[in-house]
């Protein structure tokens, strides 16, 4: 790599950092406007929301344990993305990698070092098979990923529903739930008296797996390609529906243990209806604030874990509506995109110049 490329690869990610900071700073600055409009001093509003998510061992706790589907999810996205796949089927995904954790638990018996082990990979197959389905519609007959996920995602929530009242239902509880999880099976808790449990771990361990796989293997280069230049792939003998395949397969998988953890790790050690799925279109919000870059998505999935930890806190201290939480990663949506499109215009703009210089003339460049 020359000492010019060196040079804009920084100048792009700093660009990217500083959009980055942007976004999150005017999503917070307008949620003031909102705090303070609520009749909530800003200080106060701002101290109850800090003290919500990490003002406490129980508090921080809860903030980390819903790091670990946020980021499961964030990962999930990047490597379709990285294929230059899109979609939106993680709700689903998640639910299908509980139902089939849930055979699992309750069906087969083992010793912890063996039965939850089990319980992981039966979760990432079971994510891995529904997103297959909608990978095998756009690779063989081009249906579109994203209205295929789309749907399968109320086919997933109607398939639970009737999961957790029927086949699986506890007689001993009118509610829609399963019978309890033995332990074996069951995430230990770390910190005792709080939320948080041992899946915690999967978060540094999936981050180093995907950012190894996506730049050190030779699927991730052939996803790289892909991603960002169709017809040269096609030339160069590199299949975009085998490689976009494998990563929407690789991306269920991932959502598959998102789902295994929210029932494995859960304050109940049972089963419900839609148990997880608004992690799968919050997890896509995380990868979109750190630029999809796979190191990124832990200060990023630890931001939005903390808006959801902290608003609830928030609501029973100072009165404010935990949907302050909803606003805010909505906002910071809306400016990611925008902030995308003004990063798109400054590459190009960059390029451009530079085509510029190289095609002028010697003698003029001289002068």
């Amino acid at each position: 790599m020359s000492a010019h490329t060196g040079r804009r690869h920084v100048g792009s990610a700093l660009m990217e950092l500083a959009l980055s900071l942007a976004v999150v700073v005017c999503a917070l600055g307008i949620a003031m406007i909102f705090v303070v409009v609520s009749g909530v001093p800003p200080a106060a509003g701002a101290g109850a929301f800090i003290d919500g998510a990490f003002g406490s061992q129980l508090n921080l706790a809860g903030t980390l344990s819903k790091m670990v589907p946020l980021t499961l999810v964030a990962l999930a996205w990047i490597i379709a993305e990285r294929a230059g796949r899109f979609h939106v089927g993680f709700p689903g995904q998640i639910l299908v990698g509980g139902l089939f954790v849930s055979v699992v638990a309750l069906k087969i018996s083992g010793p912890s070092f063996v039965h939850l082990p089990l319980a992981l990979l039966v979760g990432a197959a079971g994510g891995a098979v529904y997103a297959a389905l909608a990978a095998l519609l756009w690779a063989k007959r081009g249906v579109n990923e994203i209205l295929s996920t789309l749907l399968l995602n109320l086919i997933a929530l109607q398939l639970l529903a009737w999961w957790v009242r029927y086949p699986f239902h506890d007689p001993a509880t009118p509610l829609a739930l399963t019978p309890a999880f033995p332990e074996s099976v069951r995430w230990p808790s770390l910190l005792r008296d709080t939320t948080l449990h041992w899946d915690v771990v999967l978060i540094p361990l999936a981050v180093v797996a995907v950012a190894y796989t996506l730049n050190r293997t030779v699927f991730g280069f052939r996803a790289k390609i892909v991603g960002s230049n169709l017809r040269f792939a096609e030339h160069a003998g590199i299949s975009p529906q085998r490689v976009g395949t494998a990563a929407l397969v690789l991306s269920g998988a991932l959502a598959g243990i998102a789902g295994t953890s929210l029932v494995l790790a859960g304050n109940v050690p049972a089963m419900s209806e839609d148990f997880g799925s608004a992690y799968g279109f919050t997890g896509i919000a995380v990868a979109l604030l750190a630029r999809n870059s796979p190191i990124a998505v832990v200060p990023s999935a630890l931001l939005f874990a903390a808006l959801q930890q902290g608003a609830g806190v928030m609501e029973g201290t100072v009165g404010l509506s935990s949907s302050l939480s909803g606003l805010i990663q909505g906002l910071m949506i809306i400016f990611v995109l925008a902030s995308t499109t003004v990063l798109h215009m400054w590459r190009r703009r960059r390029d451009s110049r530079r085509d510029v210089a190289a095609n002028e003339p010697e003698g003029a460049r001289a002068r």
